[in-house]
């Protein structure tokens, strides 16, 4: 169930997002996304709102009414969902395959925490299971956080997972996805790979080596026409 207030003048939108699935317990999200990012969801077990970014929080104050908002919002949308498989013939659910990509937040250095991001997108419904690993094992999970589940203009879903992580040459990273679409889960991989003064040299004294090659071959050359002129003069 979908809400928009918009376009408003500017082309902003502001849109109040409900979705609950069937026969999924403890299932249902309440957010409001502005311009599609999320600006704050509501847990849908204490009914507190949940700011998406907590240094904006104090440029966002929440309506007191949320709470009931969200607990009316989703006890409708978990009504509604039998009646409307009824009312619209038990239509197949919309299954879409999610794609996937790791990348560091940060410019990665050796020794130094940073943040792995395993970024999943284009799935539907949207329940995804996100694991990782280090070099074949998996990780604590005090180490992995997940964001809630935002919404696109196709409705499809997107998420991230987020592993701190301290980069030491050679480790390998996977982020798996299981998906309900998918028969086996859907990996990336991601490699620490360090580039060290003496790999640069080599490559410096190789292509030094080309070129100075190149060169012999065109001063060669080059004394051959020479010779080749004199002799027919």
């Amino acid at each position: 169930m979908q809400h928009d207030e918009g376009p408003v003048p500017g082309k902003h939108l502001l849109r109040f997002l409900t979705f609950c699935q069937k026969d999924v317990a403890g299932d249902g999200q309440y957010d409001i996304e502005y311009d599609s990012d999320q600006l704050l969801y509501v847990d849908p077990i204490t009914y507190r709102a949940v700011p998406r970014l907590p240094e904006f929080a104090e440029q966002w104050i929440p309506d007191p009414g949320l709470a009931k908002d969200t607990y009316v919002s989703l006890g409708t949308c978990k009504y509604n969902i039998p009646r409307a498989i009824k009312g619209e013939n038990s239509p197949p659910e919309a299954i879409v395959i999610p794609t996937s990509l790791i990348y560091p937040k940060q410019d990665m250095e050796i020794g130094v925490p940073n943040t792995l991001i395993c970024f999943v997108n284009d799935f539907h419904p949207p329940v995804v299971d996100i694991t990782w690993t280090r070099n074949g094992q998996f990780v604590d999970q005090s180490e992995v956080s997940q964001t809630q589940y935002y919404s696109n203009s196709d409705f499809s879903f997107r998420t991230s997972s987020y592993l701190n992580f301290t980069p030491q040459e050679n480790d390998i990273y996977s982020c798996s996805v299981g998906h309900i679409s998918l028969q086996a889960p859907l990996t990336r991989f991601w490699e620490v790979e360090v580039h060290t003064d003496h790999q640069t040299v080599a490559t410096a004294v190789c292509v030094c080596g080309v070129i100075l090659g190149l060169i012999g071959v065109v001063t060669g050359l080059w004394f051959i026409m020479k010779a080749n002129k004199y002799h027919w003069v």
